[in-house]
Parts: C-alpha cells; structure tokens; sequence
C-alpha cells in the first residue's frame, strides 16, 4: 500500500523504506539477544525484563547522550558510533553499509556469546 500511494505522488523513496525494514529487522534481532541475555542472568522474569529495558535503552540513546555532553573532545564521534541509534540511521537513509551490517551483527554476536556463557557458568 505504500509503494501504490507513493507511486500515485512519485515521491517514494523506495531505498529508505527498504533500508528501515532492514534496519528495523536488524534492530529487533539485536533487542532479542539482549532479552536472551539478560533472561540467562536471572530467574525472575521482571529483573530480567529491567535489565533487558536498561541496556536496550542504553544502547540505543545512552551513546548519544554521553556524545551530547562532550566530554571526551575528539573521541566523541567514537563514541556516537557506539550507539545503535547512529547506525540505525545510516542504515534507514538507505544507504545499506557494510560498517553497519558488521556493527549489528557483532552486538547480536557479542549478546549471544555472552548468553551462552551465562548459561555455561549457571552448569558449573
């Protein structure tokens, strides 16, 4: 429905709406390992879900207001770059990167890896 109604303007920009469901679909896997991960570390479902929210949230603005604050002079354009938030975006323009595909697929990595090594030690 949207490419018709776009189609009938032709102002639809078909890359950016392709780059945000990619993104978006990218930024729901990473939201899941985080919640795998943070349901590995504890038994009750509502610490689990606070943890989950708390570093969801961090990872996606918590970079960016730590950017904001200027505290780190050069390295706060590192810093931006940590957050989901800026890669997201670059992703959503529609310009489908590979810095960023890398980006989302370490973090997913890095959560599943650190999953498996919650549950790991919880065998010992």
């Amino acid at each position: 429905s949207i490419g018709r109604l776009g189609a009938e303007i032709n102002n639809f920009d078909m890359g950016g709406t392709i780059g945000s469901y990619i993104g978006l679909l990218l930024l729901g896997i990473v939201f899941v390992s985080i919640g795998l991960f943070a349901s590995s570390l504890t038994d009750n479902p509502i610490v689990s879900f606070l943890i989950a929210m708390f570093l969801s949230g961090f990872l996606y603005v918590g970079f960016d207001f730590i950017h904001n604050l200027s505290l780190f002079g050069q390295f706060d354009l590192f810093i931006k770059m940590l957050g989901l938030n800026a890669h997201y975006i670059s992703i959503s323009r529609g310009v489908v990167d590979t810095r960023d595909i890398v980006y989302f697929l370490s973090v997913i990595i890095l959560f599943l890896l650190l999953t498996r090594l919650s549950i790991q030690r919880r065998n010992w």
